[in-house]
């Protein structure tokens, strides 16, 4: 049984971590002093959206699925 890693592009995982640092600056922008909760939810989304980005650009094993290939036996 062979296993394909998938693996994003260098150049879209950077995109997506790019557009992620940019909802964390909008989010810490308009989001200051309101108090609620849900404005550290969408920041720590935002922060594991631009963690797993840079992660599959720039690490050797940064694949986000791998593939199964089963014989046909």
């Amino acid at each position: 049984m062979a296993s394909y890693r998938v693996k994003p592009s260098k150049p879209v995982a950077i995109v997506g971590a790019l557009i992620g640092i940019g909802m964390l600056v909008v989010v810490f922008v308009n989001g200051i002093g309101r108090g609620n909760g849900f404005i550290w939810l969408w920041a720590a989304a935002c922060v594991a959206i631009v963690g797993f980005n840079l992660w599959a650009a720039f690490s050797k094993n940064g694949a986000t699925e791998v593939i199964e290939r089963r014989s046909t036996e």
